[in-house]
């Protein structure tokens, strides 16, 4: 669904859709904010992040892929939590424990990508695996993938001279942090496999026009405006022509 469709059929947009691109607009508009102050570095991760943000809406419109979970919400929301909130609103210095908390929620969400890749292939039969290999196959992604930013991070520290990392008890935290993430994650996925439910998503589905009620109040306002009689207003008559009529 691209941005002119989205604005145009605003009501069949779900909470979650419409969550998502709220906060692709807020990354957005700090873009200007950010080279104005003359942060460019930022600015370029900042708009990587928003183009990451599109990969999951793009996917789902090129492809006819309907993404489970809700997974557009939850890798915007991650980018938006770390760039708009923890680099842009300077939450990492703020907010006590704020870096930690987003490692084991990003790595949570990198491992719920994985799960849903290998659970596809899994439910498809493209190949055959076992339930703990699910799981196992999740967490070692996620676990892989924070070992990746953790390299990101050296090299951003190296290259540009920034402090993302604080030493080595720093880096180490945060791969324990990325460890809890997958964790959590794998077990969820595992769970998720036996358990599942189609039901569970549904408030979240729902479209906005049903939650606010918008929908029926703008149906029934152009329903009254129908009604109402028109009134035709007489066309003005030139003096010239009234004038011109008498003498004749």
């Amino acid at each position: 669904m691209n941005l002119l469709n989205m604005l145009r059929n605003w009501r069949s947009l779900s909470v979650t859709a419409g969550l998502s691109w709220f906060m692709k607009l807020l990354m957005v508009l700090l873009l200007p904010v950010e080279l104005y102050k003359g942060d460019y570095l930022f600015s370029i991760l900042l708009v990587f992040s928003v183009v990451l943000s599109l990969i999951p809406s793009l996917v789902e419109r090129s492809y006819r892929v309907t993404l489970p979970f809700e997974l557009d919400l939850l890798i915007t929301l991650s980018i938006f939590l770390n760039t708009f909130m923890g680099e842009g609103m300077n939450f990492y210095q703020k907010v006590r424990l704020y870096d930690k908390a987003l490692h084991i929620y990003g790595t949570a969400v990198v491992g719920l990508l994985a799960f849903v890749v290998v659970y596809t292939l899994n439910y498809t039969r493209k190949v055959r695996l076992s339930l703990p290999f699910i799981g196992f196959f999740t967490f070692t992604f996620a676990m892989a993938m924070g070992g990746i930013w953790e390299i990101m991070e050296f090299a951003v520290d190296s290259i540009f001279g920034k402090t993302t990392q604080n030493g080595l008890a720093d880096t180490m935290w945060d791969l324990i942090n990325d460890f809890v993430g997958g964790v959590i994650t794998a077990a969820i996925g595992m769970l998720y496999v036996k358990y599942s439910n189609p039901d569970t998503r549904k408030r979240l589905a729902m479209p906005l026009g049903e939650v606010f009620g918008m929908g029926r109040r703008i149906d029934r306002l152009k329903e009254r405006l129908e009604r109402q009689p028109r009134v035709i207003r007489a066309k003005p008559v030139n003096p010239e022509e009234k004038n011109g009529r008498r003498n004749k």
